[in-house]
């Protein structure tokens, strides 16, 4: 979708200038002007959000290499193999984990996410939501904002697929505001400080949020 130039740029803009430089615009299954970061090598996709930070990264099927992430994109299906890998790793019992996953969003038709913006995208391109790392004072503004809207976001309970399922796949697949508190990959990959969470809401809600914090 093309929109009015400057009312999108300052929107950028002011995201950035209230709620921290760790925001970062995504766009899904588009053709994007301008150049993006392709990993040579697998990236998680939280890795990819903290990377976009400072520079646009393309993730496609190819370079995507964490396990959860490529479940949450679409890119794999296999719920009860990822399900033993994930209790491999952490020591959680394996019923939990797959009890976990169904409850877990999951994107489907995904072939290309682009995550983050320069000046240039930011002038023509609508991104479909953003991603941003908030201290916890910001996100008790921001739920009390969305309330006086009458909309509820989603909180996940789990910590597993922090920020590839529960945020970008529970935004992108249910255009919802959605919230997780990091899960040990994210946390350590991903660029989360400990004093950090982790939002996602779409593009139609940016401007509530704008204009309220």
């Amino acid at each position: 979708m093309i929109f009015q130039t400057e009312n999108y740029f300052k929107m950028i803009e002011q995201l950035k200038t209230k709620l921290g430089p760790k925001c970062t615009a995504i766009c899904v299954n588009r053709r994007l002007p301008g150049t993006f970061y392709q990993p040579t090598r697998p990236f998680k996709f939280c890795e990819a959000v903290n990377y976009s930070f400072r520079e646009p990264v393309k993730l496609v099927d190819e370079n995507l290499g964490c396990p959860g992430a490529r479940r949450s994109l679409g890119f794999d299906n296999d719920d009860v193999a990822l399900a033993r890998i994930i209790s491999e790793n952490n020591k959680i019992p394996v019923p939990f984990i797959e009890n976990a996953l169904g409850k877990i969003s999951k994107s489907t038709k995904i072939d290309t996410v682009f995550l983050g913006m320069s000046k240039i995208m930011e002038q023509k391109i609508q991104p479909d939501l953003y991603i941003v790392y908030l201290l916890p004072g910001m996100v008790t503004k921001i739920i009390h904002v969305l309330a006086k809207n009458e909309i509820q976001p989603f909180v996940s309970s789990f910590s597993l697929l922090s920020v590839c399922g529960n945020v970008f796949s529970s935004c992108y697949q249910n255009n919802r505001v959605s919230l997780s508190f990091g899960c040990p990959e994210s946390r350590k990959s991903g660029g989360i400080a400990p004093n950090e969470v982790v939002m996602g809401f779409p593009f139609e809600i940016a401007q509530t949020i704008v204009n309220a914090v």
